[in-house]
């Protein structure tokens, strides 16, 4: 049985390499998101044992705060202590480093770097220890000389000699490239932007601290290993917040962040590439249900002759491991050529890092195949039940007969999941939003048992008008989908979950973005707004300085801008690093009409601090109540509870900007807020602050509307992240038509002679197989869009304590993505309906 299982699905090789296409496509993007997340992985890692290849020992403060979303604030140093480390016995170099915020701009105000990696400013210190070696040009010296990247100067098209402008929290300077640089033999690092000065034009311009530095590197006279050096410097520092690691430390440190920061972006494409191989499941499934009932006459044979029915359904059981191992494998080849187009396009766009090299792992095969066979045997095992159970008489017929669409069980069955479904989402938006879960898996479950007693009716509906339109072509067309239910509602059910995810998306989109209009059309009373060009990528942002100059312009009754800053707090006995929001009080309360549930901005100074009413709840603070933090550098304060607000924009947390000062921290503004004095009007106001504004190239000046506009039209961005996601599943549900409608061309080959014969033409012919698919995917975009809607009010529902307050439907994207759905499947049928059309009319109606 064995071997006729092998010759049987050898026999039949393209069929064999349709149903491992959907196994193929989600193996593909599996494999794919692995070898590219080791590829980067890999980079990093190579690209950190180079940079600190020459480096023995690393200095730097040991106080540290890290805030809600894992930003990291790390004090700083004196920088006469690199002349204490000099003089250690056993250093035969110490250099001081430093790293913050600094954007290159060229003369023409364009921005260098794409938006999401870092832009850095940095120290070019020609020492041996540090990664960075000149291509071109010399060291700079003084305070109008800089060192670019290599990749910002292909990117900007700067050479040695070109002017730029450099934004940093001191300011904006004009700078002369006098060299271009790589790191540890990369054009840059991870794709961040570099602007490197000397030591003391780094620490004034760059950090904004003279005499101050963010560590120490030190090179090691070979006398002593590097873990006795870093013993001997540890004692330099026994009484100060001073720590000391070896090269091989603040490797491994670099190495494990990017690690860390990798697993995230991995288990979210993880994520996408599960729900394609889930949508694929649908698919593969289908496939085998029709090849089963296909091969009822052979397996009846087979029964006939001997063969039990465990024989019978193991034969299926072959078939399923050769296609699971068969898609496992292409599509672990699929993937690490998928990962290759990515690393070239992103190399090509210059966001990441230069000169990777892929990185492919033999449990990725592993792992890409595991998974492949799996998911292919269990949904082969009602298919093979069902074929092990075919009488040998009652299954001896050449057609395939779907009896098991329409039935009272599977009725009741699809009545359960409904109510499970209904009851989950219920408990979840009105409780524990944990019960959303079974709730989503429920109302999936009831979508595909219900599927085929929809199928029938709303085929037969369509049929109708189509047959008015189209005559005989759309008569037969709707007959061939309605007479197999089933069949029609498994392939267009994986369409409507993929086009039901996108959907979903959409509407979380649509409310998101209409409640970000609403909370800020509410709250913000000002005129004008000042945003950093690429929203600070999550790191730097405005100078406090454009803040400062705004608020002395008469047009401006006032200016606030909102920065982020970073303590601890005490809890429980404890402090918890957290993140707070930083204004100027005085000027906010002008602008900014905020909820309070207690208190006013009359509470706010840098000895008060607001905190959100969950915070206020969930932790026992009170109005006018002790709030213990510990600052940066170590120092203890008792704030009291300034005011209570009931808002989740600004975070739990907001202090006086004055609250920082002295402290050795960077507080850039991320956005500014402007309010035009009474009597002036917009143009006038606009021209003043466009004054201000044009010395600083990384700032934009908008209208209020237009900041509105802006707000909102960030969350573009990230829907059109996941929608390229989504695209696999849709992708997959379109071959799902392709594959299905050739099946059906197949078995309806005796059909299509006997039709054709009669006078049916070959446009004709094709003509029903197209919309033969249309209906199906009307079917499917049915299904579809209303899961998707119901999926979207559930997750609008589910964050409304989160400041989603708004549920609004997309219904131009609807439209589009319905649209795309019926004209892709039409392209879908293109294949099969041709091959319908050519089918010999006497070899499809001869009976032996």
């Amino acid at each position: 049985m064995f071997k006729i299982s092998l010759k049987s699905a050898l026999a039949r090789k393209g069929r064999l390499l349709l149903t491992s296409l959907a196994v193929i496509a989600g193996c593909a993007f599996l494999s794919g998101v692995f070898v590219f997340s080791d590829t980067i992985r890999g980079t990093f890692d190579k690209l950190f044992a180079n940079a600190y290849e020459n480096t023995d020992a690393f200095v730097r403060s040991s106080n540290v705060i890290e805030a809600d979303f894992g930003e990291e604030s790390r004090d700083r140093l004196d920088d006469s202590l690199i002349a204490t480390v000099a003089a250690t016995p056993g250093v035969s170099e110490a250099v001081g480093d430093v790293q913050s915020f600094a954007r290159v701009s060229t003369l023409d105000g364009d921005e260098i770097g794409q938006d999401g990696p870092p832009k850095f400013g940095g120290v070019f210190s020609g020492s041996t220890a540090s990664p960075w070696d000149l291509v071109e040009g010399k060291a700079p010296a003084g305070r109008n000389e800089v060192v670019i990247d290599r990749t910002s100067s292909k990117t900007g098209d700067i050479s040695v000699g070109d002017e730029v402008d450099v934004t940093t929290v001191a300011g904006t300077r004009r700078a002369n490239v006098v060299g271009i640089a790589t790191f540890a033999g990369s054009d840059t690092s991870g794709g961040a932007t570099w602007a490197l000065f000397d030591l003391p034009t780094a620490q004034e311009f760059v950090l904004g601290q003279p005499g101050k530095i963010d560590a120490i590197v030190v090179r090691s006279d070979g006398s002593i290993s590097d873990e006795e050096l870093k013993a001997r410097l540890s004692q330099l520092f026994v009484d100060d917040d001073v720590e000391v690691l070896t090269g091989a430390e603040i490797t491994e440190e670099n190495q494990s962040d990017i690690e860390e920061g990798l697993s995230f972006f991995t288990i979210f494409l993880t994520i996408f590439a599960a729900i394609s191989l889930f949508v694929g499941s649908f698919i593969i499934y289908n496939v085998f249900s029709i090849s089963a009932a296909q091969r009822q006459k052979e397996n009846a044979l087979l029964r006939a002759i001997g063969a039990s029915r465990r024989q019978v359904t193991w034969t299926l059981f072959v078939e399923a491991l050769l296609v699971g191992a068969l898609g496992g494998l292409l599509g672990f080849a699929g993937g690490v050529g998928l990962a290759a187009l990515i690393n070239k396009l992103l190399e090509a766009a210059g966001v990441g890092p230069t000169d990777t090299s892929l990185v492919v792992n033999p449990s990725v095969l592993v792992i890409t195949m595991i998974v492949g066979i799996v998911v292919t045997l269990v949904c082969a095992i009602v298919p093979a039940l069902r074929a092990g159970r075919v009488p040998p008489l009652a299954a001896m017929r050449d057609v395939a007969v779907d009896r098991s669409s329409v039935s009272r069980a599977r009725l009741v069955i699809g009545i359960v999941f409904l109510v499970i479904a209904a009851a989950g989402v219920a408990l979840g938006v009105t409780g524990d939003a944990i019960w959303l879960g079974p709730g989503v898996v429920a109302l999936f479950v009831a979508l595909v048992v219900l599927g085929p007693l929809l199928a029938a009716p709303v085929a037969r509906a369509l049929t109708a008008p189509l047959s008015k339109v189209r005559g005989v072509t759309g008569e037969i067309a709707g007959r061939n989908a309605s007479n197999s239910p089933k069949r029609t509602a498994l392939t267009a059910a994986a369409l409507g979950i993929g086009l039901a995810l996108l959907v979903a998306v959409s509407t979380l989109g649509s409310s998101l973005k209409e409640s970000i209009r609403t909370t800020i059309g509410d709250q913000f009373r000002g005129d004008f707004a000042v945003s950093s060009e690429g929203g600070g990528d999550g790191f730097g942002g405005l100078p406090h300085a454009i803040t400062d100059e705004l608020n002395e312009l008469p047009e401006v009754e006032a200016a606030v801008g909102f920065g982020g800053g970073q303590l601890q707090v005490v809890e429980d006995g404890e402090p918890t690093d957290r993140g707070v929001l930083t204004v100027e009080p005085e000027y906010a309360r002008a602008i900014f009409d905020l909820e309070f549930v207690a208190g006013g901005w009359q509470g706010l100074s840098p000895d008060t601090i607001f905190v959100s009413e969950d915070k206020a709840t969930r932790d026992g603070f009170a109005l006018g109540g002790p709030v213990d933090v510990v600052l940066l550098d170590g120092t203890e304060k008792t704030l009291t509870v300034g005011g209570i607000y009931d808002s989740d924009v600004f975070g739990n947390l907001i202090a006086d900007r004055r609250l920082f000062e002295g402290q050795i921290t960077n507080l850039f503004d991320l956005q500014i807020l402007v309010k035009v004095t009474a009597g002036v009007s917009g143009g006038d106001a606009q021209a003043a602050l466009q004054v201000v504004t044009d010395e600083y190239p990384t700032s934009e000046l908008r209208t209020k509307s237009e900041f509105i506009d802006e707000q909102s039209s960030e969350v573009d961005t990230f829907l059109n992240f996941i929608y390229a996601l989504l695209g696999m599943s849709i992708f997959i549900a379109i071959l799902g038509i392709v594959i299905t409608l050739l099946l059906a061309v197949y078995e309806r080959r005796r059909e299509l002679g006997l039709v054709r014969a009669v006078g049916m033409t070959r446009p004709q012919v094709r003509g029903s197989v197209r919309w033969e698919a249309v209906i199906t995917a009307i079917i499917g975009c049915i299904m579809g869009t209303a899961l998707g809607v119901a999926l979207g009010w559930i997750v609008v529902r589910a964050l409304r304590d989160e400041g989603l307050n708004t549920f609004s439907i997309s219904s131009s994207s609807i439209v589009v993505f319905v649209v795309m759905s019926v004209l892709t499947a039409v392209v879908a049928a293109w294949i099969p309906a041709r091959r319908a059309a050519k089918a010999d009319i006497l070899a499809a109606i001869a009976t032996t």
